[in-house]
């Protein structure tokens, strides 16, 4: 079965790549059950010693597993690559839009307690919302032969991107840290959906005017779902969304200037000639500017104004009045991103484009 007057290399060494080779070629079967270990001294004429050895090779390599009262089997998601197969470092490559803020600061402490567990470095850069930025970024995560990678994107859509085709076909373990429209990667996000009918539900409770929804530039999935929710749970209740609200969308450039976008936008925003007695506001920080903005315009909330954010940023209950806000649990999407990550890396797979979405919770403090 193999070369036993091969002096260059160790005889363990050969079988363990004869069986490799096997198990590509599906010489087991579509099981994939690897005969016993006596059975295999015995293919090979060699001694158990020997395939010890051999299978303790592959093993570390992860080409089979286990199976508890059953015996040893080809691992499914073992995919030879003729000798390129990617090595362990175990760092994980973590591209994140801006470290500082602090939505991203939950989801990172998940990801670092996770990766901590599975032993793991996280490889942190920082794309400052640049499209060019982020794909040289990827790129040089990429060809640094991380483990597997994190992502976050400000881009509407990335089908089609080439780079993240590329993480694709590499066969890179990736996974994405907010929801995006056709998406080629595993997704973890809050279920932004559920968010926002959580919202609608929550103003519906005081509102006898009409409600105000500011959300971002259309085209951003998650943006897009929130008021897709909050829409439709006023529709479920009978409620004529376009009598019953006014939305406005806006194009907002990143976590550290959204309190004075919020600002600005709450000085320019005429709420008494648009009868608006309850707002909506997709970001927890937008809310806490627009809600200084009402405060120096002398409109008390929640007496003439009720207010709702999304995020539950620590900074909420910091706020002149306690926002009520859509609880992320972004401790949890970081764990479970990472832990998906994990699952794939062992498996040396790229993974389906499956979005997995984490329940939020509606967090009633005295703005609403």
């Amino acid at each position: 079965m193999v070369d036993i007057t091969n002096r260059d290399r160790h005889l363990y060494e050969l079988v363990a790549e004869d069986l490799k080779k096997k198990i590509a070629d599906g010489h087991f079967g579509d099981e994939g059950k690897i005969p016993n270990y006596k059975e295999l001294t015995t293919i090979y004429e060699v001694s158990m010693s020997t395939i010890k050895k051999a299978m303790k090779i592959l093993n570390d390599e992860e080409v089979l597993v286990s199976r508890v009262g059953k015996g040893t089997f080809a691992n499914p998601g073992y995919r030879p690559t003729n000798g390129n197969r990617r090595t362990r470092t175990n760092k994980i490559g973590l591209l994140v839009r801006d470290l500082k803020g602090p939505y991203f600061s939950g989801i990172y402490q998940g990801l670092a307690d996770q990766a901590d567990r599975h032993d793991k470095k996280l490889m942190i850069t920082v794309s400052r919302d640049f499209y060019q930025q982020e794909d040289s970024l990827m790129n040089m995560m990429v060809n640094h032969q991380v483990d597997g990678l994190i992502l976050t994107t400000r881009r509407k859509s990335i089908y089609g991107i080439q780079i993240f085709e590329q993480i694709r076909e590499k066969r890179i373990p990736a996974v994405l840290l907010h929801d995006v429209y056709d998406p080629v990667l595993p997704v973890v996000d809050v279920d932004n959906y559920r968010g926002g009918q959580l919202a609608a539900e929550q103003l519906l409770k005081s509102s006898r005017k009409k409600i105000a929804i500011i959300v971002g530039e259309n085209g951003y999935r998650p943006d897009d779902l929130r008021l897709r929710g909050f829409l439709d749970h006023l529709e479920e209740q009978g409620i004529d969304s376009g009598d019953r609200c006014h939305v406005f969308r806006f194009s907002f450039s990143s976590e550290g200037t959204a309190f004075d976008e919020g600002f600005k936008l709450g000085l320019a925003l005429d709420l008494k000639t648009l009868d608006v007695d309850g707002l909506f506001l997709f970001n927890d920080l937008i809310a806490m500017g627009f809600q200084k903005a009402m405060h120096e315009r002398g409109i008390r909330i929640p007496n003439d104004l009720r207010m709702v954010g999304f995020d539950d940023i620590d900074r909420c209950t910091e706020a002149r009045v306690p926002l009520t806000t859509i609880h992320a649990p972004r401790y949890d999407i970081g764990t479970k991103a990472q832990t998906i990550l994990h699952d794939l890396i062992q498996h040396q797979a790229s993974g389906k484009p499956v979005r997995t979405l984490i329940e939020p919770k509606l967090v009633v403090r005295e703005s609403a």
